[in-house]
């Protein structure tokens, strides 16, 4: 697929060091209506704020969203590594987070396919993406947007199959296990009682990538969340505590998906230079 956006165009950084995406300008989350509380994650509205540009990381969560900004509708498919897209001082983003695994029923694609993409809803949605973008671009504010957003994805949900049980039972394994695996998709093949080659096929499918790429995404988001509760903790402890062996395992860990070292993730995230 074409994912070409130009309002969210992605590059590398600079040698600058990039802003984790949440810590820069206004970020906020909401959470979506009750009868989509088992699908959207949430929905959330970003500010970038004026001035000169820096470079901004978007650490992989396994999610996919839907963004709107005044340039249109756009899904941002499952990132593998952190992207780092280009948006002009100023701009007001607004958007919807299915959960892992679910948006592949709602835009009726693999999400293989859009992985570590920007492409334009109206490529999945047609003609109802173009009638719903100009509806959203009258809305008076962005809480209308995000409402007018959830609203259309409500509309689809009779239509919206759940994920396969062994792509949920894939995901909870996943979440409740902190133990590292070379080889994830032969545990979970047996845990779910599905052949290895069901399995992974399913999970590029539903997750836009493998069991292990999935693990490692959501042992990242533990460390995040582990920075956010205790800023003041010893890595080698916040590491244990995500599921890491060790703090150098983190350390690769943290550079190859984000580019940015533990010690920068926890001091953005609150924590203090001397914690470590």
């Amino acid at each position: 697929m074409d994912g070409s956006n130009e309002p969210l165009r992605t590059t590398r950084p600079t040698s600058a060091k990039p802003i984790l995406a949440k810590q820069r300008g206004i970020y906020r989350e909401r959470a979506a209506p009750e009868a989509l509380g088992r699908h959207v994650e949430c929905l959330w509205n970003h500010r970038i704020p004026e001035g000169p540009p820096s470079p901004m990381a978007v650490v992989p969560d396994g999610c996919v969203d839907i963004l709107w900004s005044m340039h249109g509708l756009a899904v941002a498919g499952p990132d593998r590594v952190a992207a780092f897209p280009v948006i002009a001082p100023g701009t007001d983003i607004i958007g919807l987070r299915f959960r892992p695994g679910v948006a592949a029923s709602f835009l009726r694609t693999s999400l293989s396919q859009i992985a570590g993409e920007f492409v334009p809803l109206e490529v999945f949605w047609g003609r109802a993406a173009r009638e719903l973008e100009a509806r959203i671009q009258d809305a008076p504010d962005a809480s209308g947007r995000a409402d007018m957003l959830a609203d259309a994805v409500l509309q689809r949900l009779p239509a919206a199959s759940p994920p396969p049980g062994n792509v949920a039972a894939t995901l909870a394994h996943l979440r409740q296990s902190h133990g590292s695996s070379d080889n994830p998709i032969r545990a979970l093949a047996a845990t779910t009682g599905t052949s290895e080659r069901t399995l992974r096929r399913r999970c590029h499918e539903h997750f836009g990538y493998g069991a292990k790429t999935l693990d490692r995404i959501l042992r990242m988001q533990r460390f995040l969340e582990a920075c956010r509760r205790e800023p003041s903790s010893a890595l080698g402890l916040l590491a244990l505590d995500a599921g890491y062996a060790d703090q150098a395992h983190l350390s690769r860990e943290a550079r190859e998906l984000t580019t940015l070292s533990p010690a920068e993730i926890r001091r953005q995230l609150g924590g203090s230079r001397k914690a470590a």
